[in-house]
């Protein structure tokens, strides 16, 4: 029995259960005065609702809605009620939307007729240029309402959350929850809008790329006549005419043949020409394609009817023509434009003044803004021909495509192939890497930059060899200005090349003006070193004071020759062969003697003694020939001989200087060439019995342990030879 019972308690257990199932419990209306952060999925659950379930559910919440009117006070019933007004129409159109079926983009097939001439397939692409310009900009227009769609989704989340925040008070929350309800209604029909439109897009640009399947393969079923030739024929030379009548116009208007309406004021008739002469330009440039385009028709029409051509030019030729034409006509478009646009600020900023308020007389303003309109719908018929040139330009390329031999076939092919490829890898290096002052810095570009400055440092260093070429072939020439001169330029190419690279990557350096004021801090700081001597190099190589081959001497006594300038040393070589870099600051802050500055001549003094009694005459003559001995005494200049001075009478010694003038190569020889001269003075006074004394001294004694001076004398023997001098 209790098996029994327990078996019966569950089968109703199980049966609940499932009916609960079956039949899940009615979600809660959505009340205004307790609205909780998920109330919308009561109209619009994961199970989407059947239209007579929603019309349940929307019946239920304005029923809710009219109780909260109907128990209001007085003052706010009238309010409450306007809001549930709104709710409900609202939540009526959201039922209709949902209700509505929504129409699913489908492929369209691409169908085709059996035959074209060139003017039905000039029309076929006049319709897909005109449909796909209005699907461009119904999708312009859906990306603002996208945009607005967003800021207003934002919006309702705030609603929502300071809703959310208020305190408890029937009163207030329920008048904040009606217009939470109401917004948030209207944002989904936003959204159901944009979706249709969406699919209305996506039909219409389904429609486009039928059109445009039907173009790509209209060139196999063109079919042409020789009447058709003829008048393509006659367009062209209409479109001769027309260039000549126009290009007329430009120069009388150019000569002031043309003079502006005595309307327009004087400040505004430079404005006027202006103008009329880019709407003249425009129309030339329009009258240039349309008679290219009775080119290219030719060209295609002899194509498909196999018709002999008589033009001395092929259909490649043709096509490289209009390639040329629309590029420089893309680029005189943006000249155009940019001017249009300037003109028309400086004509609206003209018509307000100061003030604020319009200023009399703007009736020569009016006239160019007609022309400003018109030349915008001139720049309109232009971009229209351009199109049509181009798919001309297709027509005829794919029919001479199909002309062509096999074997000329698969050529082309192959290299439309590699001109792909080569476009592709040029696209990827064109990414970017960076950016710098919001330029984008390529790895294309960098490879420009360092490709640039190679080859500036190449001219440079080719430059430097011509240099030295010309100096080692005009001995002339001195070489101290040829090493200036080349460092000059080895700066100055650098200095360019560093200048155009960074340009060519489209660095704007007006742009760094931030960025050089931190610089100069930082130059001032960590780089005042680096700077002053590169700074004193330049006063070096300018002023000149300072040349490759001097030979100079350092408040520090480091002598040497100076071998080269740099940017930051420069290098001295002495005499041992001992190379030192000295920095620039240093001869330009501190005192160098340099002894080839002006003259490779030099003068040194060579003191010698020789003894007491000598005859001077004689150690004239001998100090003269030790002179003439050294193969670096100057000879043969007038006042510059050699001279002996006799300067100071010494200890024991008579003193004598030998002044001798030295040839250049001995003057950055000081060490070998004051060796010599001593060398040679010491052999000819040697030679003439020329005493060469050494001092000497003669000890008098007072006293010696203990005794007195004449019994300290007596223990020395009588001193000999004369008394040169006396200690005590």
């Amino acid at each position: 029995m209790a098996v029994r019972a327990l078996a019966c308690l569950l089968a109703a257990l199980l049966s609940v259960t499932a009916a609960f199932a079956e039949s899940p419990p009615e979600a809660a209306v959505p009340d205004p005065v307790k609205l909780k952060a998920d109330w919308w999925t009561y109209f619009a659950p994961a199970e989407p609702l059947d239209g007579e379930a929603l019309s349940r559910r929307i019946e239920a919440a304005v029923a809710l809605v009219q109780s909260y009117v109907d128990t209001a006070a007085d003052s706010d019933k009238a309010e409450h009620g306007a809001r549930r007004k709104q709710l409900l129409a609202a939540l009526e159109k959201f039922r209709e939307l949902k209700s509505a079926p929504l129409s699913a983009p489908a492929a369209l097939p691409v169908s085709s007729a059996a035959a074209y001439t060139l003017d039905e397939a000039l029309q076929k692409h006049a319709a897909w240029r005109r449909l796909k310009g209005e699907v461009d900009a119904a999708r312009a227009q859906l990306g603002w309402q996208e945009v607005v769609f967003e800021d207003e989704r934002k919006q309702q989340s705030r609603q929502r959350s300071r809703y959310l925040d208020m305190a408890p008070g029937r009163s207030a929350r329920l008048h904040k929850g009606l217009d939470l309800m109401v917004s948030r209604v209207r944002l989904e029909l936003q959204r159901l809008d944009l979706e249709r439109r969406q699919a209305a897009v996506q039909l219409d640009e389904l429609q486009v790329e039928r059109l445009r399947a039907e173009l790509d393969a209209l060139a196999s079923h063109l079919q042409a006549s020789s009447n058709e030739l003829a008048q393509w024929e006659q367009r062209r030379e209409r479109a001769r005419q027309a260039l000549v009548e126009l290009s007329g116009e430009v120069e009388q208007l150019r000569d002031d043949a043309v003079q502006p309406p005595t309307t327009i004021d004087p400040s505004e008739r430079t404005q006027w020409r202006l103008v009329a002469a880019i709407n003249l330009e425009i129309a030339i440039g329009v009258q240039e394609l349309q008679a290219m385009q009775a080119r290219l028709a030719s060209h295609l029409i002899r194509l498909v009817s196999a018709a002999p051509d008589e033009a001395d030019e092929s259909p490649r030729q043709v096509l490289a023509d209009n390639e040329l034409l629309a590029d420089s006509l893309g680029e005189q478009r943006t000249r155009w434009q940019s001017i249009s646009q300037q003109v028309r600020a400086a004509v609206t900023a003209e018509a307000v003044d100061g003030t604020g308020q319009g200023r009399a007389g703007g009736s020569s303003r009016r006239q160019i803004s007609t022309l400003l309109e018109a030349l915008d719908q001139s720049l309109s018929r232009l971009d229209q021909q351009l199109a049509v040139n181009g798919f001309v330009a297709e027509l005829l390329k794919a029919r001479r495509h199909a002309a062509e031999g096999g074997l000329n076939r698969y050529f082309q092919d192959g290299w439309a192939s590699l001109s792909g490829f080569w476009a592709t890898g040029v696209d990827r290096l064109g990414d970017t890497l960076f950016e710098i002052s919001e330029t984008p810095v390529t790895t294309l570009g960098l490879l420009r930059v360092v490709l640039i400055l190679t080859l500036a440092w190449w001219i440079s260093k080719g430059i430097q060899r011509a240099i030295a070429r010309v100096g080692e072939r005009r001995g002339a020439i001195s070489q101290s200005s040829l090493y200036t001169f080349g460092r000059l330029v080895h700066y100055t190419v650098l200095s360019v090349g560093i200048l155009i690279g960074l340009s060519s990557i489209g660095i704007d350096f007006t742009k760094f003006a931030l960025f050089a004021s931190a610089l100069g801090v930082g130059i001032g700081f960590g780089l005042q070193t680096l700077i002053s001597n590169f700074v004193a190099g330049l006063i070096i190589l300018f002023e000149k004071s300072l040349k490759v081959g001097d030979f100079v001497e350092l408040e520090s006594g480091v002598t040497g020759e100076v071998r080269e300038i740099n940017m930051r040393s420069t290098l001295l070589t002495t005499n041992d062969n001992v190379d030192i870099l000295v920095p620039n600051s240093e001869f330009v802050g501190g005192r160098v003697t340099n002894w080839t500055m002006r003259e490779a001549y030099r003068r040194i003094r060579v003191s010698f003694g020789v003894a007491y009694g000598t005859d001077k005459e004689m150690v004239k003559k001998a100090a003269l020939e030790a002179a003439a001995e050294v193969r670096w005494t100057l000879k043969g200049v007038k006042g510059r001989q050699s001279q002996v001075w006799f300067v100071e009478f010494g200890d024991s010694s008579l003193n004598f200087e030998l002044v001798v003038w030295l040839t250049p190569e001995a003057v950055k020889r000081p060490g070998a060439v004051n060796a010599a001269y001593l060398w040679e003075i010491e052999s000819k006074l040697r030679e003439y019995a020329i005493e060469v004394p050494f001092p000497q001294r003669d000890l008098h004694l007072r006293s010696l342990f203990g005794m007195n001076e004449d019994e300290a004398r007596s223990v020395f023997p009588p001193a000999a030879g004369p008394q040169t001098g006396e200690a005590s």
